[in-house]
């Protein structure tokens, strides 16, 4: 059984961590993005939906760790916003509090300096936002 390619996104206001789905609904990160111009950031993850068949983008969703809305999540979602209707699909939110910490703890197992682990966090937390959609009994909630 084949599933559609994903794109999953770990939003941050100087790097968006990246990663991909495979039809086989394996996940692997990709390199992250630096942050640019709004302009910029999206016309990139346009080409990178484009170059991967993305049938829809999952990103993770910064809620307070009592569940409440917090400043980030809210820019997250007008991010998601302008996202969707940049690249004409749709947008899901997943749950991502603690990935980056769960990143970075699987990350010392296999990387031997912080450099490499900083480099790599970003986007090994965007697969871990996307496994979680993936093996996620129900969907993340659709935000755009």
């Amino acid at each position: 059984m084949t599933s559609p390619v994903l794109l999953g996104l770990d939003y941050g206001r100087k790097r968006i961590g990246i990663a991909v789905s495979t039809p086989l609904g394996t996940v692997h990160p990709r390199e992250r993005l630096e942050r640019g111009t709004i302009e910029e950031d999206l016309a990139a993850l346009r080409a990178l939906v484009e170059e991967t068949g993305a049938s829809a983008i999952v990103i993770g969703l910064p809620h307070h760790m009592d569940g409440k809305t917090s400043d980030m999540e809210r820019e997250v979602r007008a991010f998601a916003a302008a996202l969707g209707a940049a690249c004409a699909r749709p947008v899901f939110g997943g749950d991502e509090r603690l990935t980056t910490e769960a990143a970075e703890s699987a990350l010392r197992q296999t990387s031997k300096g912080w450099r490499d682990r900083k480099a790599r966090r970003d986007s090994a937390a965007a697969c871990i936002v996307l496994q979680d959609y993936i093996d996620a009994p129900t969907r993340g909630e659709r935000i755009a």
